[in-house]
């Protein structure tokens, strides 16, 4: 079992690989993660219109991030871990009748907690094929099945830029157990899994390193509907 020494080491690695948030990149943050929580593509219109800054400032610094996603409108449609259309490997996370997709198991994780909503999450072992399924919440994650399931990780060793999705986001996944997860990663350097409550834990350290307590200061009338 990993302490929690060690999950707040392993957050900052991870948060360090981040851009660098100020409290108002924090905010156009927070909003953006909700608005595509909609399922559909988000203008920077309307994240300038919820976050009360101007457009050009919001398109500003959305220009400046890596692994921001658009379409052929210049909508966003995928940021930071969350996408709004079907992406491989799946991670679905289901809420209130609409489906958003995780480009990681640990994204499912912490992105749940900022959105404050229950989120049904499925996934598949990539080694054997099981579905893993699970009930995340703001507080942790419940109905995990199999109970024994645990999530991979690998710890960035520089920032994130634009091929993170291929070089990190798709190394993190549910395993049904310790042992299909060993298999997966015994011939990937630099890989280990740990238990999924322990990696939901470390998505909250993670937020609390990028974010602050932005996405607890979102009121509901403050994310378009």
């Amino acid at each position: 079992m990993t302490n929690v020494a060690k999950l707040e080491e392993w957050a900052v690695q991870v948060a360090a690989a981040s851009p660098h948030l100020d409290a108002e990149e924090r905010r156009i943050t927070a909003h953006t993660y909700h608005l595509l929580a909609q399922g559909e593509p988000v203008s920077t219109a309307q994240i300038a219109n919820v976050t009360g800054l101007a457009t050009e400032r919001v398109e500003e610094r959305l220009r400046s991030w890596p692994l921001v996603l658009r379409d052929d409108q210049d909508d966003v449609i995928g940021f930071w871990g969350l996408h709004v259309h079907h992406v491989e490997p799946t991670h679905a996370m289901k809420m209130d009748g609409i489906t958003v997709y995780g480009w990681c198991a640990l994204d499912t994780l912490f992105i749940t907690e900022i959105l404050g909503r229950e989120t049904l999450v499925e996934s598949t072992d990539p080694y054997d094929g099981t579905t893993i399924r699970l009930t995340v919440t703001p507080d942790g994650v419940t109905n995990l099945h199999p109970e024994q399931a645990v999530v991979s990780l690998l710890l960035p060793e520089d920032g994130f830029t634009d091929d993170a999705i291929q070089r990190f986001c798709h190394r993190i996944h549910f395993f049904a157990s310790k042992v299909s997860a060993e298999k997966w990663t015994a011939d990937r350097p630099g890989m280990f899994s740990i238990p999924v409550d322990q990696a939901f834990e470390l998505g909250q350290l993670i937020n609390r390193l990028r974010l602050g307590t932005a996405f607890n200061q979102l009121a509901p009338n403050q994310t378009a509907k």
